[in-house]
């Protein structure tokens, strides 16, 4: 029998309080959930208990949010919770402590101090897109296995840009990749070929 694809589930953490939406950088990497972030959490590992995952293997990013999310995955299917370096959220360096919008207003500043699209004084898309591929690298799925990582926005985009071959910044304006808390994108490979998403950014299991 053949076994089934390497399979990798990418995943945003759940809900937080900075309901104000804030950027927050590295300095933010404690924030917990919140209790409709728990409710989220949870209501997603029983929609992956329920996929039948074949040899999964959870892991979370550095921050609190992504292992609280995660641990509810871990539990649900039964396996431990991994800490995995260098999947954690962009530094949005100058813009730390600046809302959200400013993304729209302040388009033109919008660049990295490698010259790439990106936050000034903080990391570029495609920089975050090369530590982050280079962490997946030593935890691939082979054939039969599922890799689960529960990471965060501006990474899973900066990821899926480096996996999909896609131009980051036309693939972060386009906004078709951006995951709302505990979205979900599912991708498999066949033998020698390349990734092939069976769900973009998905958060069905919240409806």
């Amino acid at each position: 029998m053949t076994p089934a694809p390497a399979r990798l589930v990418l995943i945003r953490h759940g809900e937080t309080d900075n309901v104000s939406r804030i950027f927050r950088g590295p300095e933010g990497g404690q924030s917990p959930l919140n209790a409709e972030g728990f409710v989220q959490a949870a209501r997603l590992a029983q929609n992956l208990k329920a996929l039948e995952l074949p040899a999964p293997r959870v892991y979370a990013s550095t921050y609190l949010r992504a292992q609280q999310t995660a641990q509810a995955i871990a539990d649900a299917l039964g396996v431990p919770l991994h800490i995995l370096d260098d999947v954690h959220e962009i530094d949005t360096g100058a813009f730390a402590g600046r809302p959200y919008a400013h993304l729209t207003e302040f388009l033109h500043e919008m660049t990295a101090s490698d010259g790439q699209f990106g936050f000034p004084g903080g990391e570029s898309l495609a920089g975050v897109g090369e530590r982050f591929h280079a962490a997946l690298l030593g935890v691939l799925p082979q054939p039969g296995e599922t890799v689960l990582i529960v990471s965060h926005g501006a990474a899973l985009v900066a990821i899926l840009s480096k996996l999909l071959k896609l131009d980051p910044r036309e693939t972060w304006l386009s906004d078709t990749h951006r995951h709302e808390n505990t979205a979900v994108t599912d991708l498999v490979w066949h033998e020698g070929g390349q990734p092939e998403v069976i769900r973009l950014a998905d958060a069905g299991h919240l409806l």
